[in-house]
């Protein structure tokens, strides 16, 4: 039977080191104003053909 040390034992944190996630939120605000201003363009034609 091994014998475990000290360090090999210790629990691991519960959670993972926090990741900077600025530039993913820039990118999903970026997709949704395109996405936004997309919506509203396909809008005002949809209005000015009616």
């Amino acid at each position: 039977m091994e014998t475990r040390t000290e360090s090999q034992h210790q629990a691991k944190p519960t959670q993972p080191e926090q990741e900077n996630l600025k530039g993913t939120f820039a990118a999903v605000l970026l997709v949704g104003a395109f996405i936004l201003l997309s919506w509203f363009g396909v809008f005002a034609l949809f209005l000015n053909r009616a």
